[in-house]
């Protein structure tokens, strides 16, 4: 049950921050990051299975669609992320441009995959 694990490595690293929040502001954002990223590193551990799933299914569906899918994703998440850094931060302008700033490269790596569906759509009409 990691997720049990998880849970208490957050809730104390919450307690620890809120309690250094008001003496140091500095060392509270610290704790916050830190957390962070040891969490996502121990997630980032966990997805490795998914991930071999997904490259299974590379052989079902040939071409760039799923490789594609898997980036898009990847930079979602890295947006979000870098976003929510941000909003603990206090930097809610820089939060709101990282979102915007990941939208329109998860748009950009979308693209071949949208100018596939619209040649397949174009196809299927003619």
């Amino acid at each position: 049950m990691v997720i049990f694990q998880w849970a208490v490595l957050a809730f104390a690293a919450a307690v620890l921050q809120l309690t250094l929040k008001k003496d140091q502001p500095a060392f509270a954002f610290l704790v916050s990051v830190c957390a962070a990223a040891g969490l996502l590193g121990a997630v980032a551990g966990q997805v490795r299975p998914i991930l071999v799933w997904l490259q299974g299914l590379e052989a079902y569906f040939p071409g760039e669609g799923l490789g594609c899918l898997v980036r898009v994703l990847g930079i979602a998440l890295v947006a979000q992320f870098a976003a929510d850094l941000c909003r603990e931060a206090g930097l809610t302008a820089a939060a709101s441009a990282v979102d915007l700033c990941g939208r329109a490269l998860a748009l950009l790596q979308a693209l071949p995959l949208l100018q596939q569906l619209l040649d397949a759509f174009a196809g299927y009409l003619q």
